[in-house]
């Protein structure tokens, strides 16, 4: 039998940057070796390419250039057209999140005999409960995949409140590039800080993700600014992450309160840093990580602050964030995501009542123990030969 054929379907890849093109990208250049990839995505940035290669692999982009009706419309047209024309060069179809476009080409796969994959990528709007709430034709296609992998075991929870087969499902979390994302040493630290234009001697708090309502970039800067700012004057933030509204997910009416918050501190104690392919540099110079999020599926910005050993704090969400981080021992769990809580843990750590440079060691260590690139594709690609009993 020829080598197993998968098309990779996520909303956004490389060189746009969000944590489910990360994944994907790293997923598939962990395993092209083994499995012929093919990638088709969505773009909102017309001066990318329809057709290219990236790391050897044929991605096929659709324009997406509003949030209408319309313009999905034309998008999963696009989708669909795709898939036609290359529907003999696949086996599976792996779907990273569900939308619309998903459910026409769940529906394409069922009548050429395609296998489905859906990765669940956010609690709250892929995962089984969720499409419930999202209308019966997203919800009827959802049902109709072959594998559901959850990323956490909050999608175990909420998937075993589904009507759905509990065989079907696969916990396989996100992984991490320990090779990239690695400690460094205080003089490559220093090196670093020059590279990126940074204060040597800042205490540099780092949130990454996009400016958007539920990753609460605000209340970072608010805890910041309240309790943080006036007592530790060798503090600052830098924040990594589009501020293009016309970006992934982007939230302009947040981007301009934030920017008029921290007007008085930009480029002296509050940084942002619009897009970068070397986000690695970044962790490695900070020295705390907040991510301050509402919802998440699997942050990947997490465990590339935990790979890093940087001290991180989060929310604790049951099944998801407690499921990386042991409070105190690993990182700092927080009850909500408010900025006294928030702005009460950065003091814990600012004020040295932690043993942080435990906690950094242990942080990687976990990355190292559960969360490796390797061990990740690894468990992909065993359920690739699974989905077609390829042995």
């Amino acid at each position: 039998m020829s080598r197993i054929g998968i098309l990779v379907v996520t909303g956004a890849y490389h060189p746009e940057v969000s944590g489910a093109a990360n994944q994907c990208r790293q997923l598939v250049n962990a395993l092209k070796e083994k499995v012929t990839f093919e990638v088709l995505t969505t773009t909102r940035d017309p001066n990318l390419p329809s057709r290219c290669q990236i790391d050897g692999v044929d991605v096929s982009r659709a324009l997406l250039e509003r949030s209408s009706v319309r313009h999905y419309s034309k998008a999963a047209l696009k989708f669909m057209a795709f898939f036609l024309s290359r529907r003999k060069h696949f086996h599976i179809v792996h779907l990273h999140g569900f939308s619309y476009k998903s459910a026409f080409l769940t529906a394409l796969s069922k009548i050429y005999h395609k296998k489905v994959i859906i990765k669940m990528t956010s609690v709250g709007h892929d995962d089984p409960i969720a499409m419930r709430q999202r209308g019966f034709l997203l919800n009827y296609f959802f049902s109709k995949a072959g594998s559901y992998v959850g990323v956490t075991p909050l999608f175990e929870r909420l998937y075993s409140q589904s009507q759905l087969p509990a065989n079907r499902l696969k916990l396989i979390p996100n992984g991490v590039d320990t090779t990239k994302f690695r400690p460094v040493t205080d003089g490559e630290h220093v090196v670093l800080r020059d590279q990126l234009n940074l204060p040597r001697e800042m205490k540099l708090i780092l949130f990454v993700g996009h400016f958007s309502r539920e990753k609460c970039p605000d209340v970072l800067l608010d805890a910041w600014n309240y309790y943080i700012a006036n007592k530790y004057v060798n503090t600052g933030i830098v924040f990594v992450g589009s501020t293009n509204p016309d970006s992934y997910e982007v939230d302009a009416k947040l981007v301009e309160d934030i920017q008029e918050l921290a007007a008085l501190y930009i480029n002296e104690r509050v940084f942002f840093i619009e897009r970068t392919h070397e986000i690695e540099k970044y962790y490695q110079t900070a020295d705390i990580f907040v991510l301050p999020s509402l919802r998440e599926g699997m942050p990947n910005a997490l465990l590339e602050a935990m790979a890093c050993g940087l001290p991180a704090i989060v929310p604790e969400i049951d099944g998801l964030t407690n499921w990386i981080i042991q409070d105190g021992i690993n990182g700092i769990l927080v009850e909500s995501c408010n900025d006294q809580r928030i702005g009460r843990a950065i003091t814990e750590v600012l004020s040295n009542k932690l043993d942080i440079h435990s906690m950094s060691i242990r942080a990687r260590e976990t990355i190292l123990e559960r969360f490796t690139r390797k061990e990740i594709s690894e468990k992909y690609l065993q359920l690739y030969c699974e989905t077609i009993n390829y042995y």
